[in-house]
């Protein structure tokens, strides 16, 4: 079990910010009957979630987030060595979008600045880097922007993932810190299974053309286009309570960590119903695994840190934040188990975009 261990780095803040506009799945998405859409809102968790309406991107999201947890921190953006903007729906093909948003934070431009094109792991994964630039490069301090606007990849009508989908930015900042305590990740792959959730065309390997847009219905029942987002849901189900459950819980037992000395259990926000059968496998109690899920819906590489960051703006006291396990799982496949000491994590309220 490959593992890596940073001592001395901790994350001093979590942010986020989401559109202000609101999809509330039991009134919207009329195209099916109402007693379907309660049994996906009973199944899903998801009442609603919030949709960045045209022009918005996750670039200005992370901004909006960035600039809250700089204020409330007292950073300043010359304070920031690197910046690494996890996401799979980046402003452009060309360039690397954290480019673009170290002038757009005013950073310097003595920063390392690079994209992870990574979903719903993407949170673990850019904190990886982050631990790894301040450890192996020296680096002081790292900014990791991680979010996406999902509902720009999905059909209005494929019933199998537009109750689900949502948008969000995060931004955390990463120090290094000679009194904190280590941080621990394990990070894995399975390129094998990357059909069971992916945008079959537009990219190179196979472009759009007036085929690949033609909008069909599905085995699956969903409506949509090979340009669109497609989710086999058993197998990602699979996937969750069977390699993620093993991973986390192997981890746990290398790091000596339980239910009973780890305070919270934060969750890629994939599904309730999986993620109650998760947290219930690795014998949590249901108040150790906090949810943005009911209110934001799964917003991929944002999900982590959103959820941090309600839990702690929320009024929950960050001082006693403790150790917690971070988990995030999906597209790749990839998934990553993290464990960090949050006593102090600064969090400010959760903010609108466009109200």
């Amino acid at each position: 079990m490959a593992k890596s261990v940073f001592n001395g780095v901790r994350i001093a803040g979590v942010a986020g910010a989401v559109p202000g506009q609101r999809v509330d799945n039991l009134t919207d998405h009329l195209f099916l009957p109402e007693a379907d859409r309660k049994k996906i809102v009973a199944l899903t968790g998801v009442n609603g979630y919030r949709r960045a309406p045209e022009g918005v991107c996750t670039s200005d999201l992370c901004h909006t987030a960035a600039t809250a947890l700089f204020d409330g921190l007292g950073r300043q953006p010359d304070q920031i060595d690197a910046v690494v903007f996890a996401t799979m729906t980046p402003d452009y093909r060309i360039p690397s979008t954290a480019c673009v948003l170290q002038d757009r934070l005013a950073l310097p431009q003595s920063v390392v600045a690079y994209d992870v094109n990574m979903g719903c792991s993407g949170f673990i994964v850019g904190l990886y880097n982050a631990c790894a630039l301040i450890k192996g490069a020296g680096l002081r301090r790292v900014l990791v922007l991680a979010g996406d606007t999902q509902t720009k990849l999905c059909h209005d009508e494929d019933k199998t993932v537009v109750f689900i989908m949502g948008d969000a930015g995060t931004a955390t900042i990463v120090e290094s810190d000679p009194d904190a305590g280590d941080i621990v990740m394990e990070v894995r792959t399975d390129g094998s299974r990357f059909e069971s959730l992916y945008v079959p065309a537009g990219g190179f390997r196979r472009p759009s053309t007036a085929e690949t847009r033609e909008v069909r219905e599905r085995a699956d029942g969903g409506l949509r286009s090979d340009d669109d987002l497609v989710m086999n849901g058993m197998e990602i189900f699979k996937f969750a309570v069977s390699d993620v459950v093993k991973t986390i819980s192997g981890f746990m037992e290398e790091e000596q960590l339980s239910a009973e000395n780890v305070k919270s259990l934060f969750l890629h926000q994939a599904n309730k119903f999986m993620n109650d059968k998760i947290g219930k496998k690795l014998g949590f109690s249901p108040d150790q695994v906090p949810y943005t899920i009911q209110s934001f819906g799964n917003t991929g590489s944002a999900s982590i840190p959103m959820t941090i960051a309600s839990h702690f703006s929320s009024g929950d006291d960050a001082e006693a934040g403790g150790r917690a396990v971070m988990c995030g799982f999906g597209v790749g496949l990839s998934w990553g188990v993290a464990t960090a000491d949050l006593t102090g994590v600064y969090s400010p309220p959760i903010v609108e975009l466009g109200t």
